[in-house]
């Protein structure tokens, strides 16, 4: 049986690389999770292929290694592991042109601009650093501490590009940022190299100023190909990198179902969920476990103000996950924070069926305002909100076929 090639870790929770290594070469691809006192004989040992290396052994395993490629050597830390014919170890450093693929993808020369690195003294950025000046670029390593820090940003409001290089903004903490754009006029993008969720919280603030912004997600799978290359001897293009990056983010991300009340978000989430494979989830009800008391009971006793504030609170922790059909309550657009909430990490879609099928039984709002002063207030947001925009068909069933046909392409279900 062939060994297995993996990722090598301490703690290795949710992994998008298996999906990638079996989309850019049907590769068997594990996790290794080995602790520091049995990571000489893991390394030396012949239970696998080839490995990626992560925190906390990149930089550890240097001493195991018969040999470092030019890149590894001067960044001093190893991100992949190969076998040479002679049976000797080779340490590689793949997150170098991960980076550059990243900065490619922005369409801007660096070449003499500042460029500021968040956790640039750190091991991700140091090896953006590194890729700065190598083209040319002026980069500066921003710190909590050390020459510049978040509270002296001021000087560098002439900066072209920002990176974040800190774990600040990924899953579960989104969508958080590091720092504010404000100030920075002359911000040409923003690349972010943490990829769940698809937009952090410095992208989404990118995003609202019209500056372009990248997520790291194509880093991921940059690095991952370069890896591909130096196990197996076979290249990779750069269209397959970049088509599996558009369906592995199609995979990931959550789809977020919008529309009026009674428009049918919850049969054809369900249905949707059992043609794609994934989990769904109703908001109504996740209110409901939450709180313990159904949202129109709780909009009677406490008041639509206090319920709206209450639904947030749940969309911020469902926004957050990966994967998930979301049916979201027909109010939802009510609250412009609920926005960012869902788009982080959610391919929003709207569904549309005519008001005259729409009833508000059961719906206090809709039995209190009417259907048609509901569509006027909401019908424009819903459309704003939408990236996709589905017309509802006889049954859900094949709502949910339509939904999915205008859909990205999207990796098998793992």
């Amino acid at each position: 049986m062939e060994r297995p090639y993996g990722v090598l870790g301490r703690k290795l929770g949710h992994s998008y690389t298996p999906a990638i290594y079996r989309a850019l070469a049907g590769l068997r691809y594990e996790r290794f999770e080995v602790e520091p006192e049995d990571l000489e004989s893991f390394i030396r040992g012949d239970a696998w292929e080839g490995v990626n290396v992560t925190i906390p052994y990149k930089r550890a395993v240097i001493p195991y290694l018969d040999e470092l490629s030019d890149i590894a050597a001067k960044l001093g830390n190893v991100n992949t592991i190969t076998r040479l014919p002679d049976g000797r170890l080779r340490g590689d450093n793949t997150d170098y042109f991960g980076f550059s693929t990243l900065v490619d993808r922005t369409g801007i020369d660096v070449s003499g601009r500042t460029v500021l690195v968040l956790g640039g003294s750190g091991g991700a950025g140091s090896t953006a650093m590194q890729v700065l000046r190598d083209r040319g670029a002026r980069p500066v390593a921003v710190g909590r501490s050390g020459v510049v820090t978040y509270d002296n940003l001021d000087a560098y409001a002439h900066a072209a590009v920002i990176v974040n290089c800190t774990p600040v903004g990924m899953y579960p903490q989104c969508p958080d940022a590091p720092c504010t754009l404000e100030g920075f006029d002359a911000l040409e993008a923003v690349i972010d190299i943490v990829y769940n969720p698809a937009r952090t919280g410095i992208m989404l603030e990118a995003e609202r100023r019209g500056i372009p912004a990248v997520g790291g997600l194509l880093m991921l799978v940059a690095q991952a190909a370069q890896a591909v290359e130096r196990y197996t001897g076979a290249p990779v293009d750069r269209q397959q990198i970049a088509d599996v990056t558009d369906a592995l983010s199609a995979t990931e991300q959550n789809i977020a179902l919008i529309g009026m009340p009674g428009s049918g978000k919850t049969r054809v989430g369900q249905r949707l969920a059992a043609l794609l494979g994934r989990e769904h989830i109703d908001a109504d009800v996740f209110f409901q476990q939450r709180y313990g008391i159904g949202c129109a009971d709780f909009i009677e006793r406490e008041g639509e103000a206090s319920f709206r504030e209450a639904e947030t609170a749940c969309l911020r922790q469902l926004g957050s996950r990966s994967n998930l059909i979301i049916s979201c309550g027909g109010g939802v657009v009510t609250r412009p924070e609920n926005y960012k909430l869902l788009h982080q990490n959610s391919r929003i879609v709207m569904l549309d069926r005519p008001l005259a099928e729409l009833s508000s039984k059961g719906r206090p709002i809709s039995a209190r305002d009417g259907v048609e002063r509901l569509a006027q207030q909401r019908m424009a947001t819903y459309l704003a909100w939408a990236d996709t925009v589905v017309a509802s068909r006889s049954c859900a069933e094949q709502t949910a076929r339509a939904v999915r046909s205008l859909l990205p392409t999207m990796l098998p279900h793992r």
